[in-house]
């Protein structure tokens, strides 16, 4: 058991073929963060896959302190050869011809990775597709968890109109396992940085037609940020292109993902904040009678 005053976040990473995992436990002094005590850090190798670094946090004497450690889940596709994809990634044609989804780590569009040697990578052909890559199964549940990747895409779009993409890739997610998959957005998550940048054209048999996307020319990569509804245990992501018949492009290239979130302390449950004290309203005093003060008392009649 460690004691120290605090934990960098520990960083586990998706290597899931070689069935290892890296974590970054490394330890610092700093009088300005808040002072860890127990520490703990650990790994369980489920599936492969590397999980859940636990800090119990001193909380100052609050019973119940609001993280007791930050998950971070990584792939950088460095672990495999090419075309293999990582362990429980899973890469599928709904519509068109070969090839898959792959990892490269050469052609086009250039640079092929971001992190070298490796990244994931889809063509974008001259026919009708919807290619589809899902992201390992979630091994934890993850709430107010925010997922970072860059990406390099030259997708077919409208060389006129800078809001019309015919080809394009989305990012979705799936609650129950990848059986069913929604639109990032439309299951509750957001863009910090790098969201949609055109809509898919209507009219060219595009599986993708009217959704917003990610169209045209990134020139290199770019930095996407997201914020992921909540993602139950078992939850994956993908990330899918489709074409029309219209044209091509040179494809799309995904690497560096990074997904954060901050682990609950275990049987812990937040009290709310202590609601103020409502100050006593004025009691109003009564209006003055509009006839005046009576000037004598009125005298009972004797019962005859």
């Amino acid at each position: 058991m460690l004691r120290n005053r605090w934990l960098t976040p520990c960083s586990v990473f998706w290597q899931t073929v070689s069935m290892e995992a890296e974590i970054d436990c490394s330890v610092r002094s700093s009088s300005r963060q808040t002072t860890f005590s127990n520490l703990v850090c650990f790994a369980v190798l489920t599936a492969g896959v590397a999980v859940a670094p636990t800090a119990v946090q001193d909380s100052g004497g609050s019973p119940c302190p609001p993280c007791s450690g930050l998950v971070t889940l990584s792939e950088n596709f460095d672990g495999v050869t090419p075309p293999a994809l990582p362990t429980d990634w899973l890469a599928t044609n709904a519509l068109g011809p070969p090839p898959l989804w792959v990892t490269s780590n050469s052609g086009v569009p250039v640079p092929p990775a971001d992190t070298p040697p490796n990244a994931a990578f889809i063509d974008d052909p001259a026919v009708v597709s919807d290619k589809r890559l899902d992201s390992l199964h979630f091994p934890l549940a993850a709430a107010s968890a925010q997922l970072t990747f860059r990406q390099n895409f030259n997708l077919e779009a409208s060389g006129v109109d800078p809001n019309l993409g015919f080809d394009g890739g989305v990012l979705e997610v799936s609650f129950d396992g990848g059986n069913t998959f929604q639109d990032i957005l439309a299951a509750g998550g957001s863009f910090v940085t790098g969201g949609y940048n055109r809509t898919i054209a209507t009219d060219r048999g595009s599986p993708l037609a009217g959704r917003q996307a990610w169209s045209g020319d990134s020139e290199g990569f770019i930095t996407t940020v997201v914020n992921l509804p909540f993602m139950p245990a078992g939850g994956r992501l993908r990330w899918r292109m489709a074409s029309d018949s219209s044209g091509s492009g040179e494809g799309w290239r995904v690497d560096t993902i990074n997904i954060n979130w901050c682990e609950p302390h275990p049987g812990c449950t937040p009290s709310p904040p202590p609601r103020p004290t409502p100050a006593p309203r004025p009691v109003p005093s009564a209006p003055p009678s509009p006839h005046g003060t009576p000037a004598f008392t009125p005298v009972p009649r004797p019962t005859p």
